[in-house]
């Protein structure tokens, strides 16, 4: 087989995957393949690429609006197949949608003599796609996720101060207030730093403080770094502080932003000066559980200056590269998959013909729950990998098992779901797999179908939740057995099947809630009825409630309340702001509810202080990336906030990390299927807004 001269890469939200393989594979031809709601950042991507490389070509080419749509996919693949003229091709699937990937693997398997496999690529964000590549520079990642430096160079007494130090600092400043000196100083020193253990290496790149260009207020700036160091694809934001309190009050908003600008692997590292505060990363946590240690760094300026005195140093400490996975466990082909599986049922099997499903286990266990909804099998596999949380998960699926078969009926019990054999038909994998190895999902799906089966019974394998690895695995064993690979549409409330094309679903699923809200607990009353004292500065409850009573009594079908009981929690309160006080689950979709305070305490008996619209804007996406977790495209989250001077402009930094048009999320309405994607509401208790009167059961 020739070597190619040509790739396909998909793109998704997130381009630096593709850029990466833009630039790494050697090719002189790029299709990069996206949908209509990634055309722009597949296009950035195109500018980038021409600029970077001028031994290259690359252009954009959309499948449509419907990244979720097969056949459109694969037109698409079959028109670059065509303009190949039979010519080999790579393939990196990073991006893109889970259908796109699951769908061009599999095309790409079919359109290559066997041992192509090798010509297929999955970019681990923590590893490095080339060892030679040095990466492109911090302004085209920037660039790429739509942000842009303000200036290209250091701020002046930055630069004054690398030259000549504090005294040549406090010479050209003499009226500059002493905070601002010590903060200027320890930025400096860590810039130097930096800089002298990076010298030389072409793979790496620290520059000084930089501003994000304001897209909505122009000549302003929307966010600032104070130290950014990269190497090859992977970034370290540097925040440098000269009191350690600076820290935990700043971690949220650094962490969104950086995120923001340079994509979900941006790890992030607080130097702060002043006395050291042995247990400030412990403080961290107990306030923002989600900003784990592995993605934000905590350093005391002597031991970050003492410590860090090699560039080797430095690297494996904020950017370890991820261990080389062996061969198989990135390779989705499976060599027990006969070399012509058998073809595929004429249409896609009804519920009422009992299938078999199989269904993984993923972040969010929701999509387990709602595949037996939408495929009501005779008996089901739950797949979990080492990375998925299983607890209750088998009496949870049993229980929705029995309501779809019993609408209306109340939730059975343990006993009755053992009797009547419910428990039995859910079976969960002895041996969890590894979400990151599609040959062990394949072995594993493959033989319990073997087991299972019989006579013509239809097989419907799910591949909704997991890893993209995981999805592929699955694809591939429901390939080798003749059954249909599936993916449910929850936006749509229907399954796509990549045999048989798009079915909508029998009426609605009513997961087992309390398995999906892990965290919560049902309310029947008032929220405040039952937080009191300093929790309610943390977050507005009046808001809370009003929302709540105005979309219930609003709503055409039932509404179960869930809360979040930390609110009731001397110590725990204090990072409730950080997730939706209340969640309205409506069937088979949730609503959370957030008001982040303008006010909050740090510890439970200090003072409060204000919040900058930047610190309201974390608080918000911090309760999104909670509510996403469980509950994914099946949740959408409403920010309620009371009419003020920081509203407008909390929305634009909401909007900007969201990547999304300003004020035009309260215009569409409630909607669902972009869970990262919140609302920011406008509630005056007077006068609530028409919005919180949405028929939410009646979407």
């Amino acid at each position: 087989m020739d070597a190619p001269g040509a790739a396909i890469v998909l793109v998704g939200q997130n381009p630096t995957p593709a850029l990466l393989a833009s630039s790494t594979l050697p090719v002189e031809r790029l299709f990069l393949v996206c949908s209509d709601g990634t055309s722009p950042v597949a296009h950035r991507v195109v500018d980038a690429v021409h600029r970077l490389h001028d031994d290259r070509s690359a252009r954009a080419l959309s499948v449509g609006p419907d990244p979720h749509d097969p056949r459109a996919v694969t037109a698409v693949l079959e028109r670059i197949r065509r303009e190949l003229d039979g010519r080999p091709w790579y393939l990196d699937y990073t991006g893109g949608t889970k259908i796109m990937s699951v769908v061009a693997a599999l095309h790409h398997e079919r359109s290559l003599p066997p041992g192509s496999r090798g010509l297929r690529r999955y970019l681990d964000p923590h590893g490095a796609p080339s060892r030679e590549d040095p990466g492109p520079d911090l302004s085209t990642l920037a660039a790429i996720h739509g942000a842009h430096w303000a200036e290209r160079r250091d701020p002046e007494p930055v630069r004054i101060y690398l030259r000549g130090g504090e005294d040549a600092l406090r010479e050209a400043y003499p009226r500059l207030p002493e905070g601002e000196v010590n903060g200027i100083s320890a930025e400096g020193r860590v810039l130097s730093h930096l800089r002298r253990l990076t010298r030389g290496r072409d793979d790496t790149e620290v520059l000084g403080s930089r501003r994000i260009v304001d897209p909505y207020r122009p000549g302003g700036s929307i966010a600032d770094f104070d130290v950014l160091f990269r190497h090859r694809h992977r970034v370290l934001c540097v925040e440098v502080k000269s009191r350690a309190e600076d820290v935990v009050a700043r971690a949220g908003w650094t962490v969104a932003k950086a995120r923001r600008v340079f994509g979900g692997a941006a790890r992030i590292l607080f130097v702060y000066a002043g006395p050291p505060v042995d247990d400030l990363r412990e403080r961290l946590t107990a306030y923002n559980p989600a900003l784990s240690a592995r993605n934000v760094h905590v350093w005391h300026l002597d031991a970050f200056l003492a410590r860090m005195t090699t560039f080797e140093a430095l690297r494996r400490a904020f950017l370890p590269e991820s261990p080389p996975r062996p061969r198989e466990a990135t390779d989705p082909e499976d060599p027990r998959t006969p070399s012509t599986p058998p073809a595929p049922r004429p249409r896609h099997p009804a519920p009422e013909e009992g299938p078999l499903l199989v269904t993984p286990l993923g972040g969010s266990r929701l999509g387990a729950l709602t595949a037996l909804h939408a495929h009501r099998p005779s008996r089901a596999l739950v797949l979990p990998s080492r990375q998925s949380l299983r607890t209750k998960v088998r009496e949870a699926a049993a229980r929705t098992l029995y309501a779809v078969e019993h609408p209306g009926a109340e939730a059975p019990d343990d006993a009755t779901l053992r009797s009547e054999g419910y428990r039995d038909r859910v079976r969960l994998a002895a041996d969890p797999v590894d979400g990151f190895d599609p040959a062990a999902v394949t072995r594993s799906v493959g033989a319990w179908i073997d087991r299972e089966r019989d006579g013509d019974r239809p097989v419907v394998v799910d591949f909704t939740t997991g890893t993209k690895a995981m999805s592929l695995g699955l694809a591939e064993a429901a390939r080798g057995a003749g059954a249909c690979a599936t993916y449910q549409l929850a936006r749509e409330r229907a399954v796509v099947c990549l045999e048989h094309g798009r079915r909508e679903l029998r009426g609605r699923a009513r997961p087992d809630w309390s398995l999906v809200l892990s965290g919560y607990e049902p309310l029947d009353g008032a929220l405040r009825d039952v937080v009191r004292g300093p929790a309610l500065d943390q977050v507005d409850v009046e808001l809370l409630d009003l929302a709540a009573r105005s979309l219930i009594e609003a709503s055409s079908t039932g509404c179960r309340v869930w809360w979040d009981p930390s609110l009731a929690d001397g110590q725990a309160f204090l990072t409730a702001r950080e997730r939706p006080g209340l969640a309205l689950a409506f069937d088979d979709r949730v609503v959370g509810l957030a008001a982040p305070g303008w006010r909050r305490r740090r510890t439970p008996e200090g003072p409060l202080r204000a919040v900058s619209p930047g610190g309201w804007a974390q608080s918000v996406f911090a309760a999104t990336t909670h509510l996403a977790v469980r509950c994914d495209v099946a949740g959408t989250l409403l920010a309620l906030t009371r009419p003020g001077r920081d509203v407008t402009r909390a929305g634009e930094l909401v909007d900007w990390i969201a990547q999304g048009p300003t004020g035009e999320t309260a215009n569409e309405g409630i909607r669902f299927g972009d869970p990262h994607r919140p609302m920011v509401v406008e509630v005056d208790p007077a006068a609530p807004p028409a919005l919180l009167g949405t028929d939410v059961g009646g979407l």
